[in-house]
């Protein structure tokens, strides 16, 4: 069964959208804070977690796409492997 490919733009967006839901329905505390210039952030505990929410969404979704760039990157290795 191929995997279906998605440009780079819709995978970061959807890492992104998956893991702050995760990290939004997993949090007991609040995960969000007012920064000095009054955006609202993640407050550094909860961004260390999103980062290791991201690495673990982004390994589950490799197992099921691949990212556009992923697909011409194994093109031109194989490409290559076949010229030598």
């Amino acid at each position: 069964m191929s995997k279906p490919k998605i440009n780079a733009e819709t995978w970061v967006g959807l890492y992104a959208k998956l893991s702050d839901y995760i990290l939004e329905y997993s949090s007991l505390d609040p995960v969000c804070t007012i920064d000095e210039n009054g955006t609202e952030v993640y407050t550094e505990e909860k961004q260390d977690q999103f980062l290791d929410i991201v690495d673990t969404v982004e390994t589950i979704m490799h197992t099921y796409l691949i990212k556009e760039q992923d697909w011409w990157v194994i093109m031109y290795v194989m490409n290559a492997h076949l010229m030598i």
